[in-house]
């Protein structure tokens, strides 16, 4: 008898085809744009998991209070601060520290030129974290080395230069001894790397840095290592003025971020699903007018009234489940196309795209009851008709 009743919902969507399809449309529009935002957000989330993976989660960073909280890019260089890395290698569990200082200066390279954001940092601190700083051709500088630069990749595209080139910084010429990988982080791809003693007579701020750089042992305690920090800083300082935090604290804060993110965009996307329901509602009260006469004689050969409301329901149920797979299907190749045109409108800029089976069967079974549920009151008007008036129906 079921089968029968889907076979019927099929064959009645087939003899209305434009509405049908009309209303699968708004249907298809909402699940569409959820499907795109929550598979970007995701992909965002596997991102920045990604990032902090290869960067480490043994990673501590001081930072001063008025620079942004996650310590890095542009925004850390906004105020220096004077600290003696020294006593923070000596903590117990610590294998390398030392201070970066970022500025923009001025960057000249052949034609090339502008203001570039500029790192200095020792070739210890960066040799600390061999799989965030790798070197795509060449290498990274050594110690002792005053004039030489590791560039990330999307500038080093941009200038034109290549390991051996020479450019010019300021007053200061340097050669290029290295390219980095690509990354999904900007500020690394965009950045230029030179010693941080070169940098801090570059722009005349001996001893300043933006920020320290700490990496610990595996195994260490970390709220452990945390704690001497603070003191240690403390101490030298005589007043506690500075942020200590680590790489898991800056990785949570980045993903609850996304997570509101993900969710206020969502929501929006949600308002066109129920507009889409409302459409179906529309659609299955209009069927019930344009179907009295036959749910009269129905009616008059047997049916009951459950198998009224299941055929009404089965029918706008299909009409979600439909524009839900298709809505699936779309709003992840719209995903995947932001993810590959994103770069093209803002260069630099790198998106995954995180999808999974619980988000497909999720939204295919959502869009179902969706329907269903759409249509439920015009079902129910359909049931509740008394066979001979809906046989007198005009």
């Amino acid at each position: 008898m079921l089968l029968d009743t889907i076979r019927l919902s099929v064959r009645n969507l087939r003899q209305r085809p434009k509405r049908s399809w009309l209303t699968i449309m708004g249907i298809l529009i909402g699940v569409s744009a959820v499907v795109a935002l929550v598979s970007l957000g995701e992909g965002m989330q596997q991102s920045i998991n990604k990032e902090f993976e290869a960067f480490g989660y043994n990673v501590v960073m001081i930072t001063g209070h008025g620079d942004h909280r996650l310590g890095t890019g542009a925004l850390a260089g906004a105020n220096t601060f004077k600290l003696d890395v020294a006593p923070l290698r000596e903590i117990e569990g610590v294998q390398a520290a030392g201070g970066v200082l970022i500025k923009t200066p001025y960057v000249s390279a052949g034609k090339r030129e502008g203001y570039l954001m500029t790192w200095g940092m020792s070739s210890e601190l960066m040799q600390a974290f061999p799989a965030y700083y790798t070197p795509e051709t060449g290498r990274i500088f050594k110690p002792g080395e005053t004039q030489a630069a590791a560039l990330g990749s999307q500038v080093a595209k941009d200038l034109g230069l290549t390991v051996g080139s020479k450019f010019t910084i300021e007053t200061q010429a340097f050669e290029v001894v290295g390219v980095l990988e690509k990354r999904n982080d900007p500020d690394v791809n965009y950045a230029i790397f030179i010693p941080i003693q070169t940098m801090q007579q570059l722009v005349d701020e001996k001893e300043r840095i933006s920020y320290v750089l700490i990496s610990t042992a595996k195994g260490a305690d970390i709220k452990q290592i945390v704690t001497h920090i603070k003191h240690t800083v403390q101490a030298q300082r005589g007043k506690n003025d500075l942020n200590v935090h680590t790489t898991e604290d800056m990785r949570d804060l980045m993903q609850n971020l996304v997570g509101i993110l993900r969710v206020a965009l969502a929501g929006i996307a949600a308002i066109s699903l129920l507009v889409g329901g409302v459409g179906v509602m529309n659609t299955m009260y209009t069927a019930v007018l344009e179907r009295t006469r036959e749910i009269g004689v129905m009616k008059a050969v047997g049916a009951r009234r459950r198998h009224i409301l299941t055929l009404f329901l089965l029918e706008s149920g299909f009409m979600g489940l439909v524009g839900g797979l298709l809505g699936t299907l779309s709003g992840l190749a719209i995903a995947i196309a932001i993810k590959y045109l994103a770069p093209m409108v803002i260069e630099g800029t790198a998106l995954d795209v995180g999808f999974s089976p619980i988000l497909i069967f999720g939204v295919l079974g959502f869009s179902f009851v969706l329907g269903a549920l759409s249509g439920f009151f015009p079902a129910r008007n359909a049931a509740t008709l008394a066979p001979v008036e809906a046989l007198r129906y005009e």
